[in-house]
C-alpha cells in the first residue's frame, strides 16, 4: 500500500453510517432508509443505551473511518440525528475525535442537520445545547460551563 502525504488531496470519498436505538424494541428501519438514501456504503447498527459508555459498533465504525482516512480517502460518518451519538459534551469529544483524524460528520435530520466541522466553536456549543431537552434553553452561564468543560477536557487529551 502506498503512503500517503499528510495533506494531500483525497482519492475518493467513502460515507459510513451509524444506527442506533435505545432500546431493543425500537425499529432502526427509519434510520436504515435515510443512510441508504444519503449514499452510504456501510451501516454499523446497534440497540443500546445512549447511557452506555461502550458502544461497540460506534467504536468500530469511528475505527474503520479513521483507518480509511489514512489511506487517503476522504470518509464522511453519517448518522440520521446527533441524538444517535450522543448530547452535550459526549457529542462534542466525539466530534473531536472524529476532527483528529480528519474524518468529515453529516447529520440527516434534526436541529444539527448538514455536514459540519466539527472543530468548529459554533457545532461545540450547538453540541453542548443539544444535550437540553427540547424547548428548554440554558442559560449563558450553562452554555459557557460546558464551553470550558470542553476546552479543559480538549487540554487533558492534548497532553495525554
Amino acid at each position: 500500500m502506498k503512503q500517503v502525504n499528510a495533506g494531500a488531496e483525497p482519492v475518493g470519498h467513502v460515507r459510513l453510517g451509524y444506527a442506533r436505538a435505545s432500546t431493543a424494541r425500537q425499529p432502526l428501519d427509519v434510520q436504515l432508509d435515510s443512510l441508504a438514501e444519503a449514499g452510504v456504503t456501510r451501516v454499523f447498527s446497534e440497540k443500546i443505551s445512549t447511557r452506555a459508555t461502550k458502544r461497540p459498533e460506534l467504536e468500530a465504525a469511528v475505527k474503520l473511518a479513521g483507518e480509511i482516512r489514512s489511506s487517503g480517502v476522504a470518509v464522511t460518518l453519517v448518522v440520521h440525528e446527533h441524538k444517535r451519538l450522543g448530547r452535550g459534551i459526549e457529542l462534542a469529544m466525539l466530534a473531536e475525535e472524529l476532527k483528529a483524524s480528519d474524518v468529515g460528520l453529516e447529520f440527516l435530520t434534526g436541529e444539527l442537520k448538514g455536514s459540519h466541522d466539527p472543530s468548529g466553536i459554533v457545532f461545540t456549543v450547538l453540541a453542548a445545547m443539544s444535550g437540553h431537552e427540547e424547548g428548554l434553553h440554558p442559560s449563558p452561564a450553562t452554555v459557557m460551563r460546558m464551553l470550558r468543560e470542553h476546552d479543559e477536557q480538549t487540554a487533558t487529551a492534548a497532553n495525554a
